[in-house]
């Protein structure tokens, strides 16, 4: 896979979705409704949320196991704030090439393999990279590649591949356009599919595709929705 323009597909895609949530003018840090937006809090309420699907609590579930998959999803949350990040403070071909520098730099060593790091290890490199969304810097070049590069390595951790990254990302991208286009504003869309969340069918779906594609991905959903009752 050609990473350089996937991550341009990635930040275009982000802004459409910024634009239609948060208004045209949403690079301003408020949104269309008058309410602030903080993109690196988010990142940091998403690692917390991470951080939970470790067994790390020492007071209660004491044999409860990771959550991989969670963490994996958690990522992908990440991975959407991050984008926004870097496109309210550079123009997109910028941010994609720094993105594509911080992941080819990130690290592809045993000290990310997570077969080498205990739970609390793990858990270490993921609040490295909430240490850097907290900072009260600037968002230069510099900060984002290092904000990015901690990002990349959190994947590793989770395995994640930049592959199933991009899998994820888009997956998410149709399955909120076909809400959108079935009624979700309007209150009337069924996020229950015969007992199922719609999001849980939908990698079900994926899991038959022989290759991931956006619009096949987008008409097994029209499908599938039909069935609905």
């Amino acid at each position: 896979m050609q990473k350089l323009p996937a991550i341009q597909e990635m930040l275009t895609m982000q802004n459409t979705l910024n634009e239609l949530t948060n208004g045209t003018d949403w690079r301003s840090g408020v949104t269309h409704l008058g309410k602030e937006i903080d993109w690196r809090r988010c990142i940091v309420m998403e690692a917390a949320e991470l951080i939970d699907s470790y067994p790390w609590k020492h007071w209660k579930s004491v044999d409860a196991q990771v959550d991989i998959e969670n963490v994996r999803v958690e990522l992908v949350d990440i991975w959407h704030f991050l984008l926004s990040l870097a496109l309210a403070h550079f123009e997109s071909d910028k941010a994609a090439e720094l993105f594509n520098k911080a992941l080819a730099d990130s690290t592809d060593s045993d000290e990310y393999d997570l077969t080498h790091l205990s739970t609390s290890a793990q858990v270490r490199i993921y609040e490295m990279m909430m240490a850097i969304a907290l900072q009260n810097t600037d968002v230069t070049e510099e900060y984002l590649a290092t904000l990015a590069e901690a990002f990349f390595n959190s994947c590793q951790i989770a395995e994640l591949s930049f592959e199933q990254l991009y899998q994820i990302y888009m997956a998410k991208h149709v399955l909120n356009r076909f809400r959108q286009d079935h009624g979700y504003k309007e209150g009337t869309y069924l996020k229950i599919w015969n007992g199922k969340e719609d999001n849980v069918v939908m990698f079900e779906i994926i899991d038959t595709l022989t290759e991931f594609s956006a619009e096949q991905l987008y008409i097994r959903l029209v499908e599938t929705y039909k069935t609905v009752s």
